[in-house]
């Protein structure tokens, strides 16, 4: 099977950006049988950009199928809709949903079968477990979200009613459902997510403020489940791409990883 993936496109309302994206998908996706977005389609969490992205990789696709899992930046709030009661739970099921009404795959609300081939998908977040040991510093530290005069930008958009270390169990909890739910019925399986699942797969510099927010590039809980079920055959994530390689891929664990944390799309094979 080809899949061809993408990611990271971080689309801010410049057409021209969408038009480059649509030229690039129909080069060198045309012959792939699925086509999977890692999520941060957006920048802002704008409905009204999702929906433009959205279409565009739709229809570049051509007949292929589109699997879609948010990132971090698709469920960001904006103060207007802090007012009207919206928080990121909300704007990730209006995600979800908006990738169904315009025709794609929505791999949070359940997994997908083609042909012998499960999906699974999250968004995957983060729990700290990344935070290098190196630093000493105490867990708090890591929730502030800040080091220097630099913020992780979550800190300002991600509005969520629970702890990020809970958010991350609930996550888990229902990707390990819908493995589950598919892994009878398929040959291999191919995970899909925004943040990333191992830590071997983030980039330490020993530089203090740069390791200091790899911390935040995913959670080991979720290399964790993936290693448990032997049919998961390839992974594919985003979320880290300032500053390092994208658009590769390699083994891990018996299990083949591959960066699609950029606009520009990878085929890789199953």
């Amino acid at each position: 099977m080809r899949i061809c993936c993408l990611g990271d496109i971080h689309y801010y309302g410049q057409r021209s950006d969408l038009e480059l994206l649509t030229q690039r998908i129909e080069s060198v996706c045309g012959s792939a049988d699925a086509m999977v977005v890692v999520g941060d389609l957006t920048s802002s969490g704008r409905l009204d950009h999702m929906r433009e992205v959205l279409e565009a990789v739709r229809d570049a696709a051509g007949g292929i199928l589109v699997l879609v899992v948010p990132g971090n930046h698709d469920i960001y709030v904006a103060w207007d809709e802090v007012e009207r009661g919206v928080n990121s739970l909300l704007k990730l099921s209006i995600f979800n949903s908006l990738v169904e009404n315009i025709g794609c795959i929505a791999l949070m609300k359940k997994p997908f079968i083609i042909d012998n081939v499960g999906f699974v998908g999250s968004i995957g977040w983060y729990d700290y477990s990344f935070a290098p040991q190196w630093l000493n510093l105490p867990l708090d530290t890591y929730r502030e979200k800040a080091f220097g005069l630099s913020i992780w930008a979550d800190r300002e958009f991600v509005k969520l009613p629970f702890s990020d270390e809970e958010f991350t169990i609930t996550l888990l909890e229902r990707f390990e459902e819908h493995i589950r739910e598919v892994y009878s019925a398929v040959e291999k399986i191919v995970a899909v997510m925004h943040h990333v699942p191992f830590r071997e797969l983030v980039h330490y510099k020993l530089i203090p403020e740069w390791d200091y927010f790899s911390t935040f590039m995913g959670s080991e809980s979720f290399g964790h489940v993936i290693k448990k079920y032997d049919k998961v055959k390839l992974v594919l994530y985003g979320h880290g791409h300032n500053g390092v390689d994208t658009g590769f891929c390699k083994e891990l664990h018996g299990i083949k990883c591959c960066s699609c944390a950029s606009p520009i799309p990878l085929v890789t094979t199953l």
